[in-house]
């Protein structure tokens, strides 16, 4: 898969992706490959953001709770990191950050968001950022970017907020 990370994946295909950070911070990068803690959060907030797409094409709303979100889709959430989630109508929005214990410098925060596109034919379109400095402070939500308002040189729909960076699909089975 060459697009950005579950942006058109199936929830199948979750349980066998390993995620880096985009080759524009190497230096996280390899701290995220060496961390099962950041890899343990990555796995969690990947899972609530297929959870909310999941449950939002089945209902026609988010999940906006992490206890819920966390029961009804069997997901561990290590122990390690502090979470919440953020709902509005057409969006959902989930808080992976440390918690406070000797790691928490070296522990990135992420936060994934699921957007409801206003098209013709409504799709959820999904997105997770890392904070590029490690510690607690909560990522800047991302932006459904939408019509000619903002510079958009890219063309992508979703992008991260200040200070994030997105995580992209990497390896399958790494």
């Amino acid at each position: 898969m060459t697009s950005p990370l579950f942006r058109h994946a199936r929830p199948t295909l979750l349980a066998s992706l390993v995620v880096a950070i985009a080759a524009a911070c190497p230096g996280v990068k390899a701290q995220t490959q060496a961390s099962p803690d950041q890899k343990a959060a990555l796995n969690a907030v990947a899972r609530m953001m297929e959870g909310q797409r999941t449950y939002y094409q089945k209902n026609g709303a988010f999940r906006a709770t992490v206890s819920t979100i966390q029961q009804d889709f069997g997901i561990t959430l290590p122990a390690t990191f502090n979470y919440a989630v953020r709902t509005t109508t057409e969006a959902a929005y989930s808080y992976v950050i440390p918690a406070q214990s000797p790691k928490v410098g070296q522990l990135n925060a992420y936060v994934g968001a699921a957007f409801l596109t206003p098209t013709q034919n409504p799709r959820i379109t999904t997105i997770i950022c890392m904070n590029v400095q490690p510690g607690q402070i909560r990522p800047a939500d991302p932006q459904l970017v939408l019509g000619s308002l903002v510079a958009n040189p890219t063309g992508r729909i979703v992008q991260c907020g200040d200070g994030s960076v997105e995580v992209t699909a990497s390896i399958v089975n790494e």
